[in-house]
């Protein structure tokens, strides 16, 4: 039974973290408007699709190999919607 729980838990760490860096982004995206944050915003929705199926079919990652490229390559999109977000937010002070 402990261990079915921690493993629950461990499962659902990184949605919470990734609902909790959404809805930084949101936050964010609030003030600033900027459509660098609005792509990664949907890159961050994405991972937390990809996230959201593991925890659901973990059976997926074996079934589906592009699983893990696709998810890789929305952190990518992710990384470089901050990325441009943080040099636009330096570029305009």
């Amino acid at each position: 039974m402990e261990g079915g729980l921690m493993q629950g838990l461990q499962s659902l760490a990184p949605i919470a973290m990734a609902l909790m860096v959404l809805a930084a982004l949101v936050i964010l995206w609030r003030r600033d408007r900027s459509v660098w944050l609005i792509v990664a915003i949907a890159a961050e929705l994405a991972g937390l699709v990809f996230r959201g199926a593991l925890f659901v079919l973990p059976d997926v990652a074996r079934t589906t190999p592009l699983f893990f490229t696709v998810w890789t390559l929305s952190s990518l999109v992710f990384a470089a919607g901050l990325l441009g977000y943080a040099i636009e937010t330096t570029q305009k002070r």
